[in-house]
């Protein structure tokens, strides 16, 4: 496991976090080769592949967007980078680990330990309170409860929602639970956050909240987040964005100018794509 004292050895990261290489010799945070998923084909039916021979790095630090249309492959992709879904053929390394070989009770205790999930619908139990919903993984975990707090006292302050911990998900705005759910995600250090459409049900401001809330993370405390969307706007704060189509890579960008030109470039590239991501 990380150190768990998430912010303090995060700042140390923070002068080398704005800049990235994809050649650094480090070992990557994740990391997959020859990723093939197909569907169907058993007993004569008809097979489709989502997914054909995809290779993906991604180093300590980074802040990458996935997109492309839909039935491109994105969504697949995500799936199996998380270990949620078994590929085809291909590997997926996280944190220099092979979770492929490791039996049920294993892989969940891995990804409950070395991954952070961020959904478009929040995924927070109705019936706990947002600061239940955060202390969950390091309750499982059974963490002491000095550090629990101190942990999340960090992450909330953070995320700007310390002043809404004691209340229930129903009882704050979309946006304010979406942050719940990023303070959940990172709360016990993973090795890479993992986000789905996670602006999806917010409107325009809190949408823009969430983000900036999720570049903090990743430029001040070096949170590693991999996120798949549709949306140029919520892309436009990634540092770089790979494109797929039809199960492979098409293209990617990196963001080297102001976020409002690299939003230009997202959406050039989504029109010779073809149409916007959906």
């Amino acid at each position: 496991m990380p150190d768990t004292r998430l912010m303090e050895r995060r700042d140390d990261t923070k002068a080398s976090a704005p800049r990235v290489s994809a050649t650094r010799a480090a070992p990557a945070v994740l990391e997959a080769r020859g990723l093939t998923k197909v569907y169907g084909g058993t007993r004569g039916g008809a097979s489709h592949t989502a997914l054909q021979d995809f290779d993906l790095r991604v180093e300590k630090g980074e802040f990458l967007g996935i997109m492309g249309p839909s039935g491109s492959g994105k969504t697949t992709l995500l799936n199996l980078l998380s270990t949620i879904d078994v590929p085809t053929a291909g590997s997926v390394r996280i944190g220099g680990q092979d979770p492929a070989g490791m039996d049920p009770e294993e892989l969940a205790l891995f990804r409950r330990r070395r991954l952070g999930f961020v959904f478009q619908d929040f995924n927070l139990l109705d019936t706990l309170t947002l600061r239940e919903n955060v202390l969950l993984p390091l309750v499982l975990d059974r963490v002491p409860v000095d550090e629990m707090q101190a942990r999340l006292g960090r992450v909330a302050a953070t995320l700007g929602i310390t002043g809404v911990l004691d209340r229930m998900p129903f009882e704050v705005s979309g946006g304010q639970q979406q942050r719940a759910a990023i303070a959940r995600a990172i709360i016990h250090d993973p090795d890479v956050v993992l986000a789905d459409e996670l602006t999806g049900n917010l409107d325009s401001k809190a949408a823009n909240d969430v983000m900036q809330a999720l570049r903090q993370l990743n430029e001040d405390h070096g949170v590693t987040v991999v996120m798949v969307t549709h949306d140029p706007f919520a892309a436009s704060f990634c540092r770089r964005v790979v494109f797929i189509r039809d199960g492979r890579p098409f293209t990617e960008l990196r963001r080297g100018g102001s976020r409002q030109a690299f939003f230009q470039q997202l959406l050039d590239t989504l029109s010779a794509m073809g149409g916007f991501a959906s």
